[in-house]
């Protein structure tokens, strides 16, 4: 291994560390300075990093993986027990996830307003807090084993308690604060602990390259076949609080206040990525068997469902950072849904469009932020209407890297249920481009006002040229470029349209769908409503009339007319042919009858006649 790889590999995870150590002098008044200040360069340096190490281990990847060990801090008398040992892993899905959690919290914080910082009470402990959850973070994608994966989970629901305590403190409040949060964390921590008993056990080993091969599997699902049925089950609840599914989904509504923003970012931009590698990650374990697959992608489409009606309905209250967290969830159920459907070689299909989403989740949390404290000057709008229709064209763009897993499921998942799994898909995915559609007529219909807090428009338009390029990067190879993306999506396999031209013809109309319903009930401009605007479903109900008598004028009314006349037409020809037959059947009887008199006739006329009787009193009869 040589120097550049082993400094990368250290200061991916000694970076975040080192300036958290900076962060917590500051706060404690050790060093002078601002608390927010070494939390972004912490997050802006490990994020360089991140970048770096995409860069330099892009192409490398596809050979090999890269591992390091940086301490042997617990060292146990056993050589079958588990040993505590921090080592840093670089392979596709880890670096993918470094790359993610890096950015995201950059973007979220370079763009989160100032004002927004409070130094009130214990507020500033809010942001080491936050360095804290970002490092735990860090340590979990970048873990070598289980035991270092579940040591840097436990950090990171200690940091989310404290910070969810810092940020919701205040003297000033009536109402109570429910703390939902300590069960959440204390039952994901619960399951993770299990799981690693339960892997012990069957493996009698916690390291990933020993856990997670094929070959050791198989035997271990041989020796014992609830073993992994067990463990599969464990990690899915475990995941469940980080993720947001149904029912951990409800602990933004467990209080009445406004989620402060560091909170939401904790929750959105921390604890859902972990969520997703952990699952990821362990991917080998819970898609080997058929039933934990089948139970994954059930519970996810369901909570995908609870979660994305929540967000909608919480859009005519306008609460839109909870709408924004919901809409979150449920891009996490598609993505687990997803998950449960394919099989192991599909997987890093999955990996593009989780980074482009999060990193536009973020980016919407730090506008959400600017809207709830009504900082937004007017000369700011036109530049946030531009960058939020680019980001909204970037999201469209990238959840069509989903049609290739959704089809390679299809293809290789037979069976009426899961078919049926697979194409609700498409209307749960309408659901979240829906969600985000309306965010963004609400944010770019907002009326701005004569604020002194300057708003970071060159800093949006970087960000979102910077999210756009690499929604293009994960597309296809641009030139002069790095080539970070180890596989582009469009040169990845066969086009789509080819695969299923059926399914895919759904999805786009899907699509196009959630696009014109998000337009239709789009809220109007704020500045001219002079009384109480109508509710949005009642535009949607007129304009359904409107749209159903213009189909019945153009489309119904003349087919009823063509109808009418086609029977008309069938009755009258029926009724003629009729009257003709029945007028000339008595002049063929008679020349009938006089052929056989003259014994012009044989036997075979004479059954001719007895059959033409009986067919001629039939017709009579139905006549």
């Amino acid at each position: 291994m040589d120097k550049i790889t082993t400094v990368l590999l250290q200061l991916s995870l000694i970076t975040p560390f080192v300036m958290l150590l900076i962060a917590a002098l500051v706060t404690c008044g050790l060093l002078r300075g601002n608390p927010r200040w070494p939390v972004i360069t912490g997050v802006a340096l490990t994020s360089l990093v991140a970048v770096t190490c995409l860069c330099f281990f892009g192409s490398r990847l596809t050979q090999q993986a890269y591992s390091l060990r940086l301490l042997n801090w617990l060292p146990l008398a056993g050589e079958g027990d588990p040993q505590l040992q921090i080592d840093v892993l670089f392979d596709p899905v880890s670096l993918a996830f470094y790359g993610l959690i890096s950015l995201a919290s950059l973007f979220f914080l370079l763009l989160h307003p100032k004002s927004d910082i409070g130094f009130v009470s214990d507020r500033r402990y809010s942001w080491p807090l936050y360095l804290l959850g970002f490092s735990a973070a860090i340590g979990v994608v970048l873990s070598a084993n289980f035991l270092e994966l579940f040591f840097f989970w436990m950090i990171l629901s200690i940091s989310l308690n404290l910070l969810h305590e810092v940020t919701f403190q205040s003297s000033s409040a009536a109402e109570p604060v429910h703390r939902h949060w300590w069960g959440w964390s204390a039952f994901s921590d619960a399951m993770l602990l299990l799981t690693l008993y339960l892997i012990h056990s069957s493996f009698s080993s916690l390291d990933f390259l020993k856990t997670l091969q094929p070959a050791a599997t198989q035997a271990v699902h041989i020796q014992n076949r609830v073993a992994l049925p067990g463990i599969g089950v464990t990690l899915f609840l475990a995941a469940v609080p980080r993720l947001g599914l149904f029912p951990a989904s409800a602990l933004v509504i467990s209080n009445s206040r406004p989620w402060p923003a560091l909170s939401l970012a904790a929750l959105n931009l921390l604890a859902m990525p972990a969520g997703l590698f952990l699952l990821i990650r362990c991917a080998p374990l819970l898609l080997t068997i058929d039933a934990t697959r089948t139970l994954v992608s059930q519970l996810a489409m369901v909570s995908a469902f609870l979660t994305g009606f929540s967000a909608c309905c919480l859009m005519r209250r306008e609460a839109w950072d909870r709408c924004l967290n919901w809409l979150a969830a449920t891009l996490t159920g598609i993505l687990v849904a997803t998950l449960g459907f394919n099989v192991l070689e599909s997987i890093t299909d999955l990996l593009p469009v989780i980074v482009v989403q999060t990193c536009v989740i973020s980016l919407l949390l730090s506008l959400v932020c600017w809207q709830r404290e009504q900082t937004i000057p007017a000369a700011s709008l036109p530049a946030l209407r531009v960058g939020l229709l680019l980001l909204l064209t970037a999201v469209i763009i990238n959840l069509g890297g989903l049609l290739n897993p959704l089809i390679t499921a299809r293809a290789t998942s037979p069976g009426l249920r899961n078919e049926v799994l697979l194409w609700l898909m498409l209307p749960l995915i309408g659901v979240y481009l829906f969600g985000l559609t309306r965010f963004y007529f609400a944010l770019s219909r907002q009326t701005g006002i004569n604020s002194s807090s300057p708003f970071p428009r060159f800093l949006l338009w970087i960000i979102t040229g910077l999210v756009c390029l690499l929604t293009a990067v994960t597309l296809f190879p641009l030139p002069f470029v790095p080539r970070f993306w180890q596989s582009p999506l469009i040169s990845s396999g066969p086009d789509p349209f080819d695969r299923d031209w059926l399914f895919c013809s759904f999805y786009f109309l899907a699509v196009l769908v959630a696009l014109i319903l998000a337009w239709m009930t789009a809220p109007r401009n704020r500045a001219a409503r002079t009384q109480r605007a109508a509710s949005s479903l009642l535009h949607l109900g007129e304009t359904h009339y409107h749209a159903s008598d213009l189909l019945s004028r153009a489309v119904i009314q003349p087919a009823q007319m063509l109808v009418k006349s086609v029977t008309f037409l069938d009755d009258w020809l029926t009724g003629v042919l009729s009257r003709s037959t029945l007028e000339k059947l008595p002049r063929l009887w008679g020349q009938l009858l006089s052929h056989m008199q003259n014994g012009q006739t044989a036997f075979p006329t004479l059954v001719l006649i007895f059959t033409l009787s009986i067919l001629i009193l039939v017709l009579m009869i139905l006549h």
